[in-house]
């Protein structure tokens, strides 16, 4: 009768342990579960990025053959004017 319970809760025990091992250790479920998060994180940021890349090199390879294109930016963005031409500011 006492070997019985001892037995029975013998086995309960071990298998809680290793049901708690199997779930909560370095290798267990958890880790698992928070590496693969990491895994999607990182492919969608690798994705997003292989986007923006490739935009990015259309925009060099636009800025490189079409020399309208390049002046176009060259004047809205850096504020530069053609031979001859002035700027007037007007301000409020």
């Amino acid at each position: 009768m006492l070997e019985e319970k001892i037995r029975k809760y013998g086995l309960i025990i071990v298998f809680a342990i290793l049901f708690f091992h199997f779930i909560f250790s370095d290798g267990g479920l958890i880790s698992y579960f928070k590496v693969k998060h990491g895994i999607k994180v990182a492919n969608t940021s690798i994705s997003a990025l292989g986007k923006e890349n490739t935009l990015l090199k259309n925009e060099i390879e636009k800025l490189q053959k079409d020399d309208e294109y390049l002046e176009e930016v060259v004047r809205k963005k850096h504020g530069f004017l053609r031979e001859g031409e002035r700027l007037y500011r007007i301000e409020k």
